[in-house]
């Protein structure tokens, strides 16, 4: 598929693209704000909230390039994302119960 097809074939940019737009950037910003809490505190919990942060915002892009461009199979897509979404749960998880 070339750049010209991949650009007719994808819807223009809405509201909902804006949306996860802003979603992502929020992810990314907490994702920020968990690093620079680490780096004052070293506290290791606060890096798997981080990474949960940056994997939810790596989930997004990938489901959103995947509605636009769709390089992937839609079920292959479909696992990737809920394996991201578990691993997401977990990592806060991780967070919430871990010691210190």
């Amino acid at each position: 598929m070339t750049i010209s097809n991949i650009f007719l074939e994808t819807e223009p940019f809405g509201i909902e693209s804006g949306i996860e737009l802003g979603i992502v950037a929020f992810a990314l910003i907490l994702f920020a704000l968990s690093i620079t809490a680490y780096r004052n505190t070293r506290i290791k919990k606060i890096l798997f909230a981080a990474s949960a942060f940056a994997l939810f915002a790596i989930q997004l892009f990938v489901d959103s390039i995947e509605d636009y461009i769709g390089i992937l199979d839609e079920d292959v897509t479909g696992i990737i994302v809920k394996l991201m979404t578990f691993a997401i749960l977990v990592l806060f998880f991780v967070a919430i119960v871990k010691k210190r």
